[in-house]
This record gives C-alpha cells, structure tokens and sequence, in this order.
C-alpha cells in the first residue's frame, strides 16, 4: 500500500505517489537519509516554492493572459524597497478600477527583481482591457509585455520567476514583499485529492488518466533523501482539441504507448 495525491491546477494535474513506515509495499524498503544542512534545506525550500507558484499560475491564468515586466527609467528609478512597493501598489490599484469599469475582475501574481542598480516587477496577469491602458498605469518607465500560450502548463514560467526573486527574498535590505510573491486575493486554488492504493509498487512509467497524457520529462523516481522512502512524482496535461495535433502532445502519447513519433 501506498499514499498517492492528485493535484488539479487547471488543465495540469500532478502527482505524487510516496510511502512511509504504514503505507509501503512489500519491496518498499527505507533507505539512508541525508543530513539537513541549510544549503540543502534552502534548494528544497526554493522547489517546494517553484512547485507552488506553478500550481497557482496554472489554476488561474491560460492562454493570451499577459506576463507583464514593468521596469524603470533612469530618471524614475524607486530609491528604495519600500518605494518600489509603493509604486507596484498604485499601479495595481489603478488595473482593478480599469477593470472594474470594464466589469472584469482582476487577478495577479507579482514578484519583484533587485537588480544592480534598479528594481522592475514580474507580473501575470488575466486578460481583459487594452495594452494601451495597462501601459498608462505604469508611469515610471516601460511596460514589456508577452502573452501566455496556450500550453496550459507554466511550469517553465514559475521557475523564472522564483530564479528572478531569489536574491531579493534573501536580502532583508533588498526585499520588497517580505516574501517570494504577492498574489490577489480571488485566486483559485487547486484541488488535491488523497487516496490509499492498496499496491505493492507503482508501475516504472506512469499511466495518465482519461484525457490526459503524462509529460514525460516531469517524471521524477527515487528515494527521497529526507525520508529515505521511494517516492515518484510526475505531471499530466488534458488533450485539448487543440493540442491534439501538436508535436508535443503527439510525443508524449507516443511515449506512453510506447510507439515511435
């Protein structure tokens, strides 16, 4: 027997099959654990957090949202965190009455990147009003801006963003938000489901539920080196119509049928 969760983020689901002292199969058995030094402890920590923030991309945001970097002109740079905090706060303030009077609502997830000589924020956002109106409520400098794709899965979005905050988030004199990002309130969560699967193991290579295909290379198998149990971890994304006939889509399938692409 063993412990598995299911994690439903949108158009991906992930997940994770682990066991413990009560919930392992008879070739389950517990290896050595690895010592916790704070190195190790600050890359966990910094996965834990990647993993996270992609689950909340892709339970809120989809295709043709925006990924907004707002930056700075010489002229306009905030001289502090604090500063820069106030100038990302009066920004968004001004997105939700634009929005408001478009009669949307507006959701973000923002982080912001201390650079060398200036701050500029990351920001995801959900579409809705003009680029032309995102641009005018940002008054300190340019607005670079690329739409999501229709992938479903920002995995690779999240992760760039918790690399652009590491040395803000860990710099108490450079940190703005006190913490890695700051999110509106309306986000969804995603679901997780917990089961008990009476199995003695898990098969090698995952199979994916109904309408959807594994991503083959989110496949991660081992022992973890906290606990020392055998955990697998992987995520799938739904067929949609419109990645049914994509390259990508059609090479995970292939995979799991074990046919050549």
């Amino acid at each position: 027997m063993y412990k598995k969760k299911e994690i439903y983020c949108g158009e991906v689901l992930e997940v994770e099959k682990t066991c413990s002292f009560n919930y392992k199969g008879k070739n389950m058995t517990r290896g050595p654990r690895i010592e916790k030094t704070s190195e190790a402890m600050a890359k966990v920590n910094e996965r834990r957090a990647q993993k996270k923030l992609s689950r909340l991309i892709n339970t809120n945001f989809g295709a043709n949202d925006y990924h907004l970097i707002l930056t700075y002109s010489p002229e306009n740079r905030a001289l502090n965190p604090e500063a820069a905090k106030k100038d990302l706060s009066a920004f968004l303030l001004s997105m939700r009455k634009k929005y408001k009077r478009a009669a949307l609502e507006f959701k973000y997830i923002a982080v912001t990147e201390y650079g060398k000589k200036s701050m500029h924020h990351h920001l995801v956002i959900n579409k809705g009003i003009d680029l032309a109106d995102i641009a005018a409520s940002w008054r300190h400098g340019r607005i670079h801006t690329t739409n999501l794709d229709n992938s479903g899965d920002y995995d690779r979005l999240a992760h760039y963003l918790i690399k652009q905050t590491n040395k803000t988030f860990n710099d108490p004199e450079r940190c703005v938000h006190h913490k890695r990002w700051c999110a509106s309130r309306n986000l969804k969560k995603p679901i997780e489901k917990n089961y008990k699967v009476k199995a003695d193991s898990w098969r090698e290579y995952p199979t994916a539920p109904k309408g959807y295909t594994v991503i083959t290379d989110s496949i991660v198998s081992g022992v973890s080196e906290w606990t020392g149990w055998p955990y697998q971890y992987y995520r799938c994304i739904k067929i949609s119509p419109e990645r049914r006939n994509s390259h990508a889509t059609k090479k995970h399938i292939n995979r799991a049928t074990g046919k050549d692409s």
